[in-house]
């Protein structure tokens, strides 16, 4: 088992430290709500936040830090919310945007092991209907995706500046990816297309390449 240094150190590059130490003075509360002294408690709080906060693999912390990189998680906004033409609304591209961000990341990594571990998360934590469909679009054509993505966000970045009262935070966020989902795509692109000879000589993940 890891040291406290060793566990302190890895939870503060992390950036989870906060929340680890709030989680295990929780636990040490409860200990000693339990009937231990402090002096039992603390060593086994420490345990437990050791055991319940392992280390991050780079999957992990590429979804982690797409967070920072998103800028917002969900939108509120009354004039975006609503669907598209196409039946989608913003918050669905949005919920897919932020998979592809953590997957840029792991390209920008060369991490074909992560990005792979993020497309899988991709395809199987959909909440709706809506966001499945975006989902397998992404994988199956992201070029398209991106282009239809792009087009939203732009179309959605507008509605809010003509909007009175709109929030700075969702303008932002949206401006942003007017200017970066094309770099992306490329990016994600040319990873993709380099790590899927690399995989098919190896053998690895055969049964991606079974067609």
């Amino acid at each position: 088992m890891e040291s406290k240094i060793e566990a302190t150190h890895r939870l503060q590059i992390d950036g989870r430290w906060d929340e680890a130490a709030a989680a295990k003075d929780r636990e040490k509360d409860r200990l000693i709500e339990s009937g231990m002294t402090r002096r039992q408690a603390s060593p086994l709080a420490w345990e437990w936040m050791i055991e319940n906060f392992p280390p991050m693999s780079a999957a992990d912390k590429a979804w982690r830090e797409s967070m920072a990189l998103i800028g917002i998680e969900r939108f509120s906004s009354d004039v975006l919310i609503s669907d598209d033409v196409a039946g989608y609304s913003i918050n669905d591209y949005w919920w897919v945007l932020r998979y592809l961000v953590a997957r840029d990341i792991c390209a920008q990594r060369n991490d074909a092991d992560a990005d792979i571990e993020i497309e899988e998360r991709l395809l199987n934590e959909w909440t709706t209907k809506d966001q499945a469909v975006l989902a397998t679009l992404a994988v199956a054509n992201l070029s398209h995706f991106i282009h239809v993505c792009e087009a939203r966000v732009e179309t959605s970045m507008l509605m809010l500046i003509d909007t009175d009262g709109s929030s700075g935070l969702e303008i932002d966020a949206l401006a942003h990816f007017c200017d970066t989902l094309q770099p992306m795509r490329a990016r994600l692109e040319a990873f993709q297309a380099e790590n899927s000879r690399d995989l098919a000589m190896s053998g690895k993940y055969r049964e991606l390449f079974a067609a």
